[in-house]
Protein backbone atom coordinates (compact mmCIF):
# COMPACT_ATOMS: atom_id res chain seq x y z
CA UNK A 1 0.00 0.00 0.00
CA UNK A 2 1.31 3.13 -1.25
CA UNK A 3 0.83 6.17 1.00
CA UNK A 4 1.26 9.49 -0.20
CA UNK A 5 1.89 12.82 1.75
CA UNK A 6 -0.07 15.76 1.35
CA UNK A 7 1.75 18.61 -0.12
CA UNK A 8 0.30 21.21 1.91
CA UNK A 9 -0.72 21.17 6.08
CA UNK A 10 -4.01 21.90 6.73
CA UNK A 11 -3.33 25.29 8.08
CA UNK A 12 -1.78 25.78 5.15
CA UNK A 13 -4.52 24.96 3.10
CA UNK A 14 -6.92 27.05 5.30
CA UNK A 15 -4.02 30.02 4.92
CA UNK A 16 -4.31 29.62 1.07
CA UNK A 17 -8.32 29.24 0.69
CA UNK A 18 -8.70 32.45 3.19
CA UNK A 19 -6.46 34.54 0.89
CA UNK A 20 -8.21 33.34 -2.14
CA UNK A 21 -11.60 34.52 -1.00
CA UNK A 22 -10.21 37.64 0.06
CA UNK A 23 -8.59 38.95 -3.13
CA UNK A 24 -11.45 37.89 -4.50
CA UNK A 25 -13.88 39.73 -2.44
CA UNK A 26 -10.97 42.86 -2.97
CA UNK A 27 -10.95 42.74 -6.53
CA UNK A 28 -14.94 42.47 -6.66
CA UNK A 29 -15.18 45.97 -4.47
CA UNK A 30 -12.32 47.65 -6.42
CA UNK A 31 -14.32 50.45 -7.52
CA UNK A 32 -15.41 51.35 -3.62
CA UNK A 33 -11.46 51.04 -2.68
CA UNK A 34 -10.03 54.04 -3.76
CA UNK A 35 -10.67 56.47 -1.03
CA UNK A 36 -9.15 53.75 1.64
CA UNK A 37 -5.77 53.27 -0.83
CA UNK A 38 -5.41 57.19 -1.18
CA UNK A 39 -5.53 56.72 2.64
CA UNK A 40 -3.24 54.10 3.08
CA UNK A 41 -0.68 56.33 1.13
CA UNK A 42 -1.42 59.09 3.11
CA UNK A 43 -0.90 57.51 6.50
CA UNK A 44 2.70 55.90 5.19
CA UNK A 45 3.38 59.71 4.08
CA UNK A 46 2.20 61.50 7.11
CA UNK A 47 3.20 59.08 9.75
CA UNK A 48 7.24 59.58 9.76
CA UNK A 49 6.39 62.97 11.00
CA UNK A 50 3.84 62.75 13.02
CA UNK A 51 6.18 59.90 14.93
CA UNK A 52 8.97 62.63 15.22
CA UNK A 53 6.85 65.13 16.34
CA UNK A 54 5.54 62.55 18.78
CA UNK A 55 6.83 60.52 21.45
CA UNK A 56 6.50 57.16 19.39
CA UNK A 57 10.41 58.29 17.45
CA UNK A 58 12.82 58.30 20.36
CA UNK A 59 14.41 61.43 19.69
CA UNK A 60 11.11 63.23 19.10
CA UNK A 61 9.15 66.40 19.93
CA UNK A 62 7.27 64.23 22.66
CA UNK A 63 4.09 65.91 21.71
CA UNK A 64 0.23 64.81 21.95
CA UNK A 65 -0.37 62.17 19.28
CA UNK A 66 -3.43 64.20 18.33
CA UNK A 67 -1.72 67.21 18.64
CA UNK A 68 1.25 65.66 15.90
CA UNK A 69 -1.32 64.29 13.78
CA UNK A 70 -2.90 68.30 13.03
CA UNK A 71 0.26 69.73 12.45
CA UNK A 72 0.83 66.90 10.21
CA UNK A 73 -2.16 67.29 8.14
CA UNK A 74 -1.86 71.19 8.53
CA UNK A 75 1.62 70.99 6.96
CA UNK A 76 0.31 69.19 4.14
CA UNK A 77 -2.74 71.65 3.31
CA UNK A 78 0.17 73.99 3.50
CA UNK A 79 2.13 72.02 0.65
CA UNK A 80 -1.46 71.65 -1.01
CA UNK A 81 -1.82 75.57 -0.92
CA UNK A 82 1.33 76.42 -2.39
CA UNK A 83 0.94 73.79 -5.21
CA UNK A 84 -2.65 75.52 -5.73
CA UNK A 85 -0.91 78.89 -5.52
CA UNK A 86 2.00 78.78 -7.71
CA UNK A 87 1.91 75.38 -9.82
CA UNK A 88 -1.59 74.55 -10.72
CA UNK A 89 -1.83 78.26 -12.59
CA UNK A 90 1.08 78.54 -14.65
CA UNK A 91 -0.32 74.65 -15.49
CA UNK A 92 -3.40 75.28 -16.47
CA UNK A 93 -2.38 78.13 -18.80
CA UNK A 94 0.27 75.66 -20.53
CA UNK A 95 -2.54 72.97 -20.70
CA UNK A 96 -5.32 75.94 -22.40
CA UNK A 97 -2.24 76.46 -25.01
CA UNK A 98 -1.22 72.88 -25.83
CA UNK A 99 -5.78 72.29 -26.01
CA UNK A 100 -6.09 75.59 -27.93
CA UNK A 101 -3.53 74.32 -30.88
CA UNK A 102 -3.71 70.85 -30.56
CA UNK A 103 -4.75 71.04 -34.48
CA UNK A 104 -1.94 73.35 -35.24
CA UNK A 105 0.67 70.63 -33.53
CA UNK A 106 -1.35 67.48 -34.66
CA UNK A 107 -0.74 69.25 -38.17
CA UNK A 108 3.07 69.56 -37.81
CA UNK A 109 3.44 66.18 -36.42
CA UNK A 110 1.45 65.15 -39.40
CA UNK A 111 4.19 66.69 -41.53
CA UNK A 112 7.08 65.00 -39.89
CA UNK A 113 5.27 61.56 -40.24
CA UNK A 114 5.05 62.46 -43.79
CA UNK A 115 8.76 63.36 -43.56
CA UNK A 116 9.81 59.97 -41.86
CA UNK A 117 7.90 57.82 -44.49
CA UNK A 118 9.54 59.32 -46.87
CA UNK A 119 12.95 58.87 -45.08
CA UNK A 120 11.86 55.33 -44.58
CA UNK A 121 11.48 55.20 -48.74
CA UNK A 122 14.66 56.58 -49.39
CA UNK A 123 17.02 53.80 -47.40
CA UNK A 124 14.87 51.27 -49.36
CA UNK A 125 13.33 48.90 -46.78
CA UNK A 126 12.35 45.68 -47.61
CA UNK A 127 8.16 46.01 -47.91
CA UNK A 128 7.94 43.88 -45.00
CA UNK A 129 10.03 45.55 -42.48
CA UNK A 130 8.54 48.77 -43.89
CA UNK A 131 4.91 47.74 -43.45
CA UNK A 132 5.85 46.44 -39.74
CA UNK A 133 7.64 49.41 -38.36
CA UNK A 134 4.66 51.37 -39.96
CA UNK A 135 2.35 48.90 -37.75
CA UNK A 136 4.25 49.48 -34.65
CA UNK A 137 4.79 53.37 -34.57
CA UNK A 138 0.50 53.31 -35.18
CA UNK A 139 0.62 50.91 -32.68
CA UNK A 140 2.58 52.72 -30.27
CA UNK A 141 0.19 56.23 -30.62
CA UNK A 142 -3.10 54.30 -30.30
CA UNK A 143 -1.88 52.86 -27.32
CA UNK A 144 -1.07 56.31 -25.73
CA UNK A 145 -3.83 57.86 -26.91
CA UNK A 146 -6.08 55.70 -25.49
CA UNK A 147 -4.50 55.23 -22.49
CA UNK A 148 -4.44 59.23 -22.31
CA UNK A 149 -8.03 59.45 -22.76
CA UNK A 150 -8.58 56.62 -20.13
CA UNK A 151 -6.74 58.42 -17.57
CA UNK A 152 -8.52 61.95 -18.42
CA UNK A 153 -11.77 59.78 -17.76
CA UNK A 154 -10.66 58.22 -14.25
CA UNK A 155 -9.57 61.77 -13.43
CA UNK A 156 -12.68 63.07 -14.36
CA UNK A 157 -14.81 60.34 -12.33
CA UNK A 158 -12.76 60.94 -9.41
CA UNK A 159 -13.13 64.75 -9.16
CA UNK A 160 -17.13 63.27 -9.49
CA UNK A 161 -16.79 61.91 -6.19
CA UNK A 162 -16.08 64.56 -4.32
CA UNK A 163 -16.97 62.73 -1.05
CA UNK A 164 -13.53 60.99 -1.30
CA UNK A 165 -11.83 63.80 -0.16
CA UNK A 166 -14.45 63.75 3.09
CA UNK A 167 -13.80 60.09 3.76
CA UNK A 168 -9.78 60.21 2.86
CA UNK A 169 -8.75 62.26 6.04
CA UNK A 170 -10.63 60.67 8.48
CA UNK A 171 -9.38 57.06 7.38
CA UNK A 172 -6.33 58.64 7.35
CA UNK A 173 -6.56 60.00 11.06
CA UNK A 174 -7.50 56.86 12.34
CA UNK A 175 -4.52 54.94 10.35
CA UNK A 176 -2.26 58.11 12.11
CA UNK A 177 -3.69 57.54 15.49
CA UNK A 178 -4.50 53.57 15.73
CA UNK A 179 -2.28 51.98 13.64
CA UNK A 180 -1.46 49.72 16.01
CA UNK A 181 -4.49 48.71 17.82
CA UNK A 182 -6.24 48.34 14.37
CA UNK A 183 -3.42 45.81 12.69
CA UNK A 184 -3.76 44.11 16.80
CA UNK A 185 -7.42 43.56 16.65
CA UNK A 186 -7.19 42.13 13.02
CA UNK A 187 -4.73 39.99 13.90
CA UNK A 188 -6.90 38.61 17.20
CA UNK A 189 -9.98 38.18 14.97
CA UNK A 190 -7.97 35.16 13.61
CA UNK A 191 -7.83 31.98 14.83
CA UNK A 192 -5.06 31.61 17.37
CA UNK A 193 -3.31 29.06 15.57
CA UNK A 194 -2.42 31.65 12.73
CA UNK A 195 -1.82 34.99 14.82
CA UNK A 196 1.54 34.91 14.70
CA UNK A 197 1.88 33.87 10.90
CA UNK A 198 -0.60 36.80 10.17
CA UNK A 199 1.63 39.28 11.79
CA UNK A 200 4.77 38.17 10.68
CA UNK A 201 3.07 38.99 7.32
CA UNK A 202 1.32 42.20 8.48
CA UNK A 203 5.26 43.68 9.65
CA UNK A 204 6.71 42.53 6.39
CA UNK A 205 4.29 43.95 4.40
CA UNK A 206 3.80 47.33 6.20
CA UNK A 207 8.00 47.85 6.05
CA UNK A 208 7.46 46.97 2.25
CA UNK A 209 5.08 49.78 1.56
CA UNK A 210 6.01 52.44 4.11
CA UNK A 211 9.69 51.92 1.75
CA UNK A 212 8.15 52.08 -1.09
CA UNK A 213 5.96 54.91 -0.91
CA UNK A 214 8.18 57.27 1.18
CA UNK A 215 10.92 56.18 -1.75
CA UNK A 216 8.80 56.70 -4.71
CA UNK A 217 6.94 60.20 -3.19
CA UNK A 218 10.71 61.34 -2.80
CA UNK A 219 12.02 59.85 -6.27
CA UNK A 220 9.29 61.10 -8.39
CA UNK A 221 9.38 64.63 -6.68
CA UNK A 222 13.19 64.91 -8.02
CA UNK A 223 13.02 62.91 -11.62
CA UNK A 224 9.91 65.73 -11.98
CA UNK A 225 11.89 68.39 -11.07
CA UNK A 226 15.26 67.64 -13.25
CA UNK A 227 12.78 67.09 -16.50
CA UNK A 228 10.95 70.19 -15.57
CA UNK A 229 13.78 72.31 -15.00
CA UNK A 230 15.83 70.58 -17.78
CA UNK A 231 13.37 70.95 -20.67
CA UNK A 232 12.72 74.84 -19.25
CA UNK A 233 16.30 75.68 -19.50
CA UNK A 234 16.04 74.02 -22.84
CA UNK A 235 13.78 76.28 -24.02
CA UNK A 236 10.80 73.60 -24.85
CA UNK A 237 7.23 74.45 -24.43
CA UNK A 238 4.81 73.01 -21.49
CA UNK A 239 8.43 72.26 -19.61
CA UNK A 240 6.01 72.20 -16.85
CA UNK A 241 3.21 69.88 -17.69
CA UNK A 242 6.47 67.82 -18.98
CA UNK A 243 7.75 67.47 -15.35
CA UNK A 244 4.44 66.87 -14.09
CA UNK A 245 4.15 64.02 -16.72
CA UNK A 246 7.55 62.80 -15.71
CA UNK A 247 7.10 62.60 -11.81
CA UNK A 248 4.04 60.69 -12.38
CA UNK A 249 5.29 58.47 -15.06
CA UNK A 250 8.07 57.73 -12.73
CA UNK A 251 5.69 55.55 -10.30
CA UNK A 252 5.55 52.92 -12.96
CA UNK A 253 8.42 51.38 -12.31
CA UNK A 254 11.27 50.18 -15.44
CA UNK A 255 8.60 51.47 -18.33
CA UNK A 256 7.59 55.34 -16.37
CA UNK A 257 10.65 56.40 -17.67
CA UNK A 258 10.13 55.53 -21.17
CA UNK A 259 6.16 57.15 -21.21
CA UNK A 260 7.69 60.36 -19.83
CA UNK A 261 10.30 60.72 -22.81
CA UNK A 262 8.12 60.37 -25.55
CA UNK A 263 5.95 63.20 -25.28
CA UNK A 264 8.92 65.19 -24.25
CA UNK A 265 10.27 64.07 -27.47
CA UNK A 266 6.52 65.13 -29.42
CA UNK A 267 6.69 68.35 -27.80
CA UNK A 268 10.22 69.30 -28.94
CA UNK A 269 9.96 68.00 -32.40
CA UNK A 270 7.46 70.86 -33.08
CA UNK A 271 10.03 72.94 -32.98
CA UNK A 272 13.27 71.25 -34.25
CA UNK A 273 15.28 68.01 -34.69
CA UNK A 274 17.88 69.65 -32.90
CA UNK A 275 15.48 70.56 -29.88
CA UNK A 276 14.59 66.92 -29.43
CA UNK A 277 17.91 65.27 -29.78
CA UNK A 278 18.69 67.65 -26.90
CA UNK A 279 15.64 66.58 -24.62
CA UNK A 280 16.18 62.50 -25.88
CA UNK A 281 20.34 63.56 -24.28
CA UNK A 282 18.72 65.03 -21.36
CA UNK A 283 15.88 62.57 -20.60
CA UNK A 284 18.72 59.71 -21.25
CA UNK A 285 20.97 61.37 -18.70
CA UNK A 286 17.90 62.18 -15.53
CA UNK A 287 17.13 58.28 -16.28
CA UNK A 288 20.83 57.16 -15.76
CA UNK A 289 21.79 59.33 -12.61
CA UNK A 290 17.94 57.52 -11.58
CA UNK A 291 18.78 54.46 -12.03
CA UNK A 292 22.48 54.75 -11.00
CA UNK A 293 22.21 56.86 -7.84
CA UNK A 294 18.83 57.56 -6.42
CA UNK A 295 17.03 54.80 -6.90
CA UNK A 296 19.48 52.24 -5.20
CA UNK A 297 20.11 55.18 -2.32
CA UNK A 298 16.30 56.05 -1.85
CA UNK A 299 14.37 52.54 -2.80
CA UNK A 300 17.16 50.32 -2.70
CA UNK A 301 16.08 46.61 -3.58
CA UNK A 302 12.91 46.91 -1.14
CA UNK A 303 10.50 45.05 -3.03
CA UNK A 304 12.91 42.56 -4.19
CA UNK A 305 11.29 41.80 -7.43
CA UNK A 306 13.34 41.23 -11.10
CA UNK A 307 12.69 43.53 -13.28
CA UNK A 308 10.80 41.55 -15.79
CA UNK A 309 8.24 40.39 -13.11
CA UNK A 310 7.37 44.01 -12.72
CA UNK A 311 7.13 44.56 -16.47
CA UNK A 312 4.67 41.40 -16.44
CA UNK A 313 3.08 42.42 -13.47
CA UNK A 314 2.21 46.11 -15.26
CA UNK A 315 0.91 44.31 -18.17
CA UNK A 316 -1.86 41.80 -16.40
CA UNK A 317 -2.60 44.89 -13.81
CA UNK A 318 -3.14 47.11 -16.39
CA UNK A 319 -5.40 45.04 -18.10
CA UNK A 320 -7.30 44.16 -14.79
CA UNK A 321 -7.47 47.10 -13.10
CA UNK A 322 -6.97 49.82 -15.85
CA UNK A 323 -4.59 53.18 -15.38
CA UNK A 324 -4.43 52.78 -11.78
CA UNK A 325 -3.05 48.99 -12.22
CA UNK A 326 -0.16 50.48 -13.83
CA UNK A 327 0.91 52.77 -10.82
CA UNK A 328 -0.03 49.86 -7.68
CA UNK A 329 1.38 46.63 -9.51
CA UNK A 330 4.56 46.71 -8.37
CA UNK A 331 3.83 46.85 -4.57
CA UNK A 332 0.76 44.60 -5.03
CA UNK A 333 2.97 41.66 -6.53
CA UNK A 334 5.79 42.39 -3.72
CA UNK A 335 2.93 41.88 -1.43
CA UNK A 336 1.61 38.73 -2.76
CA UNK A 337 5.03 37.25 -3.10
CA UNK A 338 5.32 38.02 1.00
CA UNK A 339 1.73 35.82 0.80
CA UNK A 340 3.25 33.39 -1.07
CA UNK A 341 6.36 32.70 0.95
CA UNK A 342 4.29 32.72 4.09
CA UNK A 343 1.89 30.44 2.60
CA UNK A 344 4.69 27.98 1.50
CA UNK A 345 6.06 27.71 4.88
CA UNK A 346 4.65 24.32 6.41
Amino acid sequence: MVVYNCPMSRNQIVRTVTLLLFCLFLYLVRGALFPIVLAVILYYVLNPLADRLSDKWPKGAGLNRDLAIVISFALLILLVFLVLQYIIPPFVREFRQLAGNAPQYISQLRVQYESLQRWEAGIFLPPAISDLVGTILRSIFNYFAAAFQQGMSSLFGLLSRAIYFVITPIVTYFLLKDDRNIAKGAVEMLPRGHRDVAFRVIVKIDDVIRNYVVGQAILCTAVGLMCGLGTFLLGVKFALILGIVAGIAQLIPNIGPLIATIPALVVAALSSTWLAGSVLILYLAVNAVTIGVLAPKILGDKLNLHPMTVVISIIVFGELMGVWGFFFAAPIVATLKILYLELRNP
